[in-house]
């Protein structure tokens, strides 16, 4: 991924509105292939000062369907991690 494709800077309570998450919803138990599994330990390395960004990519990758985009994890400006949300 690249820090170009980084698009809009989010709040974990707005990244939860706009992906669907509700914790009350989620099981306490999940697979751990499923989603709430995947955002718990992306949020499970969160520190202090960490931010959660949208990502896309370019809109040639689009144009040659290998396009995604997501969510991001970004510390000290480097992207630590990501969770793809949309492939095409």
């Amino acid at each position: 991924m690249e820090k170009e494709w980084l698009t809009r800077k989010l709040t974990v309570e707005e990244a939860k509105a706009e992906y669907g998450i509700n914790n009350d919803c989620l099981d306490p138990t999940p697979e751990p292939s499923s989603f709430a599994a995947r955002w718990r330990a992306f949020l499970a390395q969160m520190v202090p000062g960490d931010e959660i960004w949208e990502f896309c990519s370019s809109p040639q990758s689009w144009d040659h369907l290998a396009g995604r985009a997501g969510i991001a994890l970004v510390r000290n400006g480097q992207i630590v991690d990501a969770i793809t949300t949309v492939i095409n």
